[in-house]
């Protein structure tokens, strides 16, 4: 007997319409806060094969991040009252680059997980809880400082041995910015970080 009500299907589902959506509206002078803290070979690959970006949807921990998110985005909202909390807030600031005698227009766009008064909450989920916070998200973090005009920032970090927050302060400099850029664009460093090629 087949089961009427899949919840697993409808999920997954979501998820690549999701995926598909952003990918579909982004425009070729557009670079969200996340590619600029991985590998810029994860930039450039994810840009000639866009298969590659929608194969994220299909992992149960990609999913199982989304979930953490939503359930926290909500009980945030249940917690400060829904008029204090605002979620999935996006922004967006535009950079020029100057690279081989030729100046170049980017759009960087970021959405932050929530703003509660004048802090950026950036949710994390993960199995381990080793080591942080973790480089990568500082630096996103730091971003969406410089994107909201906001100077305080959370990193909220969900792991199955506990639940852990980190103040971070010291939006990012339109320089260091700048750099991020430079990097996608040009692919180095590649990698960004030793683990990413493990």
């Amino acid at each position: 007997m087949e089961n009427e009500l899949n919840i697993v299907n409808l999920l997954y589902s979501w998820r690549i319409a999701e995926a598909k959506k952003r990918l579909e509206g982004k425009l070729s002078n557009e670079i969200y806060a996340t590619d600029l803290i991985y590998c810029p070979l994860k930039y450039r690959y994810q840009r000639t094969y866009s298969e590659l970006a929608l194969g994220t949807a299909f992992n149960p921990v990609t999913l199982y991040g989304e979930i953490i998110h939503q359930g926290l985005e909500k009980l945030l909202s249940i917690l400060f009252g829904e008029d204090n909390v605002r979620v999935e807030v996006e922004y967006e600031k535009s950079v020029q680059l100057d690279l081989d005698k030729n100046t170049y227009a980017y759009v960087i766009k970021g959405r932050i997980d929530a703003i509660v008064g004048d802090y950026i909450i950036e949710i994390k989920s993960g199995s381990s809880d080793r080591n942080l916070p973790y480089e990568q998200h500082i630096i996103q973090a730091r971003i969406y400082m410089w994107l909201s005009n906001l100077d305080k920032a959370i990193l909220l970090y969900v792991t199955p041995n506990r639940i852990v927050e980190y103040q971070i302060k010291g939006t990012m400099s339109d320089k260091e910015i700048t750099e991020l850029v430079k990097s996608i664009i040009t692919g180095q460093p590649a990698p960004r970080y030793i683990w990413e090629c493990k």
